[in-house]
């Protein structure tokens, strides 16, 4: 594993969690929006039981061996995750305001009309129950996946997942930060969003208008898109497995068009979704070679 993707890391890391910790800060001292707590219930009694689990590899085997390494990885993406949580619960906190109006009449301009796309699905139920399927398996993917890599000891894989899962973040997340957005539900009128989709605007606006968000539902970041940048990303983590990478290429094909067609996101988010995980992927390519 090249030493510039495992430094990488850590810079990743650190500043996720230095510029997660200056928003917290800035919220508690200037705007104190309240917000929603997105790590799980359970969070510190699964870190707990990862660390028993990994002093007690460490007592009974050697430093090389397969246990003991998938406790350590184990670890680490227990740690990958606590601090997208950790960002996510910042980021939330934005106070600026959102740029989704400027999206939908760019879009406009080339006759792009989220609204409509979402009532043609919805007059074909079986392209949007297999969209529906699609989109929900990305979850599944997130959990599943990287799981599997571990228990196959392959982790120089995982540390290039790290690597595009922290750096996207990084930079998309930031973004959302200074220029965020609420997705289509909360902007254009049509009856055929769900509450959840609902509940993402709402989310926004309560939080803004200093009232604790009512729901957890819904998602957050409408551009860039991260259902398309994680979708390619469970992709790439496939990419030892070709079989089922071919698989689950045609499942995430059609999870990325159904964050339009469902109404979940602006055409424009899963192009900059792409852009950023294709710069995710030349860095890594670049840290790779040198």
């Amino acid at each position: 594993m090249s030493k510039k993707i495992n430094s990488s890391l850590w810079i990743f890391s650190a500043l996720i969690v230095t510029l997660s910790f200056f928003s917290l800060l800035i919220n508690h001292f200037f705007f104190q929006y309240p917000g929603n707590n997105y790590f799980p219930d359970n969070t510190l009694y699964i870190g707990l039981t990862l660390l028993l689990f990994y002093f007690g590899a460490s007592l009974l085997f050697t430093e090389t061996n397969r246990v003991k390494l998938i406790a350590k990885e184990l670890l680490y993406l227990y740690g990958v995750m606590c601090m997208l949580a950790l960002a996510t619960n910042a980021i939330q906190l934005t106070p600026f305001h959102p740029i989704d109006a400027y999206i939908i009449a760019f879009e406009a301009e080339w006759h792009i009309h989220v609204g409509d796309m979402l009532t043609w699905t919805h007059q074909h139920p079986s392209i949007y129950n297999l969209l529906g399927r699609s989109y929900d398996s990305l979850s599944n993917q997130m959990c599943i996946i990287p799981l599997l890599l571990i228990l196959s000891g392959r982790f120089h894989l995982l540390r290039e997942y790290y690597f595009l899962l922290l750096f996207t973040a990084l930079l998309g997340f930031t973004f959302y930060y200074f220029f965020p957005t609420t997705a289509p539900a909360s902007m254009i009128q049509n009856p055929l969003f769900n509450e959840a989709q609902l509940a993402t605007g709402l989310k926004f606006n309560q939080i803004q208008a200093h009232i604790q968000p009512q729901t957890m539902e819904g998602g957050m970041i409408a551009l860039p898109s991260f259902h398309t940048v994680w979708a390619l990303l469970c992709l790439y983590l496939l990419k030892e497995w070709p079989i089922v990478w071919f698989i689950v290429l045609p499942i995430n094909i059609l999870l990325i068009v159904a964050c339009v067609l469902l109404g979940w996101h602006y055409p424009t988010d899963i192009v900059a979704g792409i852009v950023l995980t294709l710069v995710a992927y030349m860095l890594l390519r670049w840290c790779k070679q040198t």
